[in-house]
């Protein structure tokens, strides 16, 4: 029981700190924007993001991703495809796929080729199919009607788009208002400048259904006769009790995350997020609920403590884990 007494005690030190909230490697921020289309070039931003959301992840926008025997092409310059998954993905789910990782994925299996500017088609239908069960994530089919892509989307799909030279992402739809949720993953391009923006630094526009039923044409957002491939999603979240940040174990990290929800609030302020996806935040305040009193403080903290003590303890970590917080 010694350690626990130490982690306990140890409580008390981080409190002192509070604003930090520690995370595994990998995982995103909980100060992420949502929602947000991830940028693919660092002229869009995209290195800013990663420096500031995901610093963990490897940085993309110079990644190789040449076709054939070309040289000097990378997934910023070339990869709308690729993101046109990643954020529909992230929006729907809060899981970051790495960029580089699907980059190396569509050579690897061949969508990546001459002939086609970013990649073979086949690919949103194939990735769905190895991949879905992991994000909930279905392929749905593909259409070239503006229409029947709204459609969809209204009914709670997804759309991979491409407008005239780029894929955008379709992922939501207001039914209050109308409009239909469009994440771009290069919001510096000149067509851009045609849309009203919700947050455009971060690839975000909520726009009417009369600027996708457009025909598709150089320099705007227009979808009609052009190539959509639909997903559905059924992604379900979830973490074990005390696992306040969701990262899939019981640590130090989720003490933190409890003490910083709770100081925060204490002094007025609005509690911070947990995680950044708000059907994962949900989840993990509950978690984060560790005494189960309906109630996040302190007593919190220390119960995960002494829960992840117990673990270390039985793994054989003790010593170890008394070392480190001596």
């Amino acid at each position: 029981m010694e350690i626990i007494k130490k982690l306990a005690a140890a409580v008390l030190t981080i409190s002192s700190a509070v604003s930090i909230i520690t995370f595994d490697v990998q995982a995103v921020s909980p100060d992420t924007p949502y929602p947000i289309a991830w940028q693919q070039g660092e002229k869009s931003g995209a290195e800013l993001q990663r420096s500031a959301y995901i610093p963990e992840t490897e940085s993309w926008c110079h990644y190789p991703w040449n076709r054939g025997t070309e040289t000097g092409n990378t997934v910023g310059k070339a990869g709308c495809s690729l993101f046109s998954v990643i954020n529909g993905v992230y929006y729907r789910t809060g899981n970051f796929i790495s960029p580089v990782f699907l980059a190396d994925y569509t050579l690897e299996k061949g969508y990546r080729t001459e002939g086609y500017s970013g990649v073979k088609v086949e690919f949103f239908e194939e990735f769905a199919l190895e991949y879905g069960d992991e994000y909930g994530m279905t392929y749905a089919g593909n259409t070239d009607s503006a229409e029947e892509t709204l459609a969809h989307v209204r009914a709670g799909g997804v759309s991979s788009s491409n407008i005239y030279g780029h894929w955008v992402t379709i992922a939501d739809y207001d039914a209050e208002n109308d409009l239909y949720l469009m994440l771009d993953s290069s919001q510096l391009s000149t067509r851009c400048d045609n849309i009203e923006w919700t947050d455009r630094q971060n690839g975000v526009a909520w726009l009417s259904a009369d600027t996708f039923l457009e025909e598709g044409k150089s320099g705007y957002f227009g979808i009609d006769g052009r190539y959509s491939a639909l997903y559905n999603f059924d992604y379900t979240f979830s973490a074990e009790h005390c696992d306040a940040d969701g990262s899939g174990s019981v640590d130090l990290g989720d003490s933190s995350a409890v003490l910083g929800f709770y100081a925060k609030g204490s002094a007025g302020y609005e509690n911070p997020k947990l995680h950044p996806h708000p059907i994962q935040n949900d989840v993990c305040i509950e978690a984060a609920d560790a005494d189960s009193n309906s109630v996040i403080d302190i007593d919190d903290a220390k119960e995960i403590l002494s829960k992840y003590a117990e673990t270390a303890s039985s793994n054989g970590d003790a010593e170890q884990q008394s070392d480190f917080i001596e």
